[in-house]
């Protein structure tokens, strides 16, 4: 969807009037195609003041779009049927709008989730803990057998 805010003067008050508008393609010069049919659309109010604004908006499936499209909104005022006002150029920049296309999301292959997930700690506790313990125990054990070692010579004595 493509909002155009029209802006208008010198309109008479409580007058109905019926701005048409087209999307045309800026590199082309051309009319707009989507699936081959041009993008159109049109507004009808009746003001209340000489100058304001009207929406026009423009709906089409902008996923067809597969590059960087410059579009520039041709205008065409109408009263009574008659045509009061145009505004068509193709490079004035205040019509111009971008459209750029998303980028196609690479589709993430269904890969089996691996692993568990829970957490790493209370294994890492336990095995600080065992290490501590052996290191402890082989401290003992070293210790009584330094012990005994000494204690045994001096009983040779």
């Amino acid at each position: 969807m493509l909002e155009d805010k029209v802006s208008y003067t010198g309109l008479t008050p409580g007058k109905e009037y019926t701005v048409k508008g087209v999307l045309m393609d800026k590199s082309s010069g051309k009319k707009f195609l989507v699936s081959g049919k041009e993008i159109t659309s049109e507004a009808t109010f009746t003001p209340e003041e000489s100058e304001g604004e009207v929406i026009v908006t423009f709906k089409f499936d902008g996923s067809k779009i597969t590059a960087k499209t410059e579009l520039v909104v041709f205008e065409t005022l109408y009263r009574d049927g008659k045509e009061v006002a145009a505004h068509a150029d193709i490079n004035d920049e205040g019509q111009t709008v971008t459209l750029t296309p998303e980028k196609p999301k690479t589709p993430t292959p269904d890969v089996p989730k691996t692993g568990d997930g829970r957490s790493i700690l209370l294994p890492l506790i336990l095995l600080g803990g065992s290490i501590a313990g052996l290191l402890a125990l082989f401290l003992f054990w070293f210790g009584r057998k330094k012990e005994s070692t000494q204690t045994g010579s001096e009983r040779d004595q």
